[in-house]
């Protein structure tokens, strides 16, 4: 009768013990916990990337919001780009720039411009280094790495398990970036919104 009752127990039980391991906590950002339901991670890269997503992400976008003013385009710099793009559309049709409907006008300029602006920020006020060549844009790679780690120091996000933290920052530490990976352009060069658009000869 005993048994009994802890198998009904433990039959009644199981459904809850699966959801709580299924959701169990894998770390936490700005304060809040993140759960392994959050998580996509039908491979270990998957995995890697997820954990990047809800955990490092938002606690960098956390911290370059903290810098909003520093990394906003200036008037100059959103006319700079918007100039330039119209000039390259007129000088090199075929390259198949359009004139935009509507116009490419500060939401676009910002688009191009904020994340080079915001990239630059970073690379200027952690440690400089190597940048990494993306679709999107350049990426201030060793800069924003220890930004990462400045990040997880001062509390603003945590993993709850060393493999994770691992799997996350193998992007950074031991995935093989080959050639995009680039030299440190040096302060001079690096992000610079004059650059952003391919100038007329």
């Amino acid at each position: 009768m005993k048994f009994l009752a802890v198998l009904i127990s433990f039959t009644l039980l199981a459904p809850w013990f699966s959801t709580q391991a299924q959701d169990a906590v894998v770390g936490e950002v700005l304060g809040t916990a993140v759960y392994e339901s959050q998580i996509t991670s039908s491979t270990d890269q998957e995995r890697a990337s997820s954990l990047r997503a809800v955990l490092i992400s938002p606690a960098i976008g956390a911290y370059l919001k903290s810098h909003k003013e520093e990394i906003s385009l200036t008037e100059a710099e959103s006319k700079s780009i918007i100039d330039s793009y119209n000039a390259y559309r007129k000088c090199k049709p075929e390259i198949g720039l359009t004139e935009l409907k509507p116009p490419f006008d500060k939401f676009f300029a910002q688009m191009m411009g904020g994340g080079a602006k915001a990239q630059r920020f970073i690379y200027l006020n952690h440690g400089r280094g190597r940048v990494l060549f993306q679709q999107a844009g350049m990426e201030a790679f060793d800069a924003t790495y220890r930004l990462i780690l400045q990040l997880e120091k001062n509390g603003d996000m945590k993993f709850s398990s060393p493999e994770d933290r691992v799997a996350a920052l193998s992007y950074w530490t031991t995935q093989d970036h080959s050639s995009f990976l680039l030299p440190d352009p040096g302060k001079g060069e690096a992000f610079k919104i004059e650059g952003l658009m391919s100038k007329c000869p």
